[in-house]
């Protein structure tokens, strides 16, 4: 099952309260887990690119946990403005998506960094609650397609988006570094719904 993403709709989730998080030696409290009373504040309101996503993070954690800092090895952030122009292809029924093709001059391909076969594990989304949104960075590794093409599609401008942002893993990628990876950078895998 592949499809082109141009697909428009609304992606909000459900509600819950959520843990504070804090990082080992700061005591910033990212936004994304803070509970509603945050939501839609802060400095973690708009996932922007990872590396403006580390800003507020202080030097100690740069210096105790470097590899925190940079993203994997053989794995990649991408942003791009919509129609994306991939092609995605489900790696397994109802879990996840790697790059089927790249459409001839499309944005993907002008990128000249996507490549069939990179599976997509991040993806930019817009959450809305009430009056308030934010765009978090969602996983997507383990997200059912049609979840995957709504968080996608849901970066409209109206929210302040003007791109997606993917992060994609190559293949070849060590699997347990890239779970590392998303577990300490605390991607919010319980702000996913997951259909049942």
């Amino acid at each position: 099952m592949f499809a082109m993403c141009s697909v428009v709709a609304a992606f909000v989730l459900p509600t819950r309260n959520f843990p504070a998080v804090r990082t080992r030696s700061s005591s910033i409290v990212l936004q994304h887990s803070k509970g509603w009373d945050g939501f839609g504040k802060g400095e973690f309101k708009f996932y922007d690119g990872f590396e403006k996503f580390m800003t507020p993070f202080p030097d100690e954690d740069r210096v105790q946990f470097p590899e925190m800092f940079r993203l994997p090895e053989n794995v990649y952030e991408v942003s791009l403005e919509r129609p994306l122009g991939i092609a995605f292809e489900e790696v397994a029924p109802g879990k996840g998506v790697l790059v089927d093709y790249l459409v001839e001059g499309g944005n993907a391909e002008k990128s000249g960094v996507i490549k069939p076969g990179d599976v997509l594990i991040a993806v930019t989304a817009i959450k809305v609650f009430g009056a308030r949104w934010e765009r978090k960075l969602l996983p997507a590794k383990f997200m059912e397609f049609d979840q995957i093409m709504g968080a996608v599609g849901s970066n409209e401008p109206r929210w302040g988006a003007k791109d997606v942002i993917l992060q994609f893993e190559r293949p070849g990628a060590d699997q347990q570094k890239v779970a590392e990876f998303q577990k300490f950078f605390e991607i919010p895998y319980d702000h996913v719904f997951r259909s049942q």
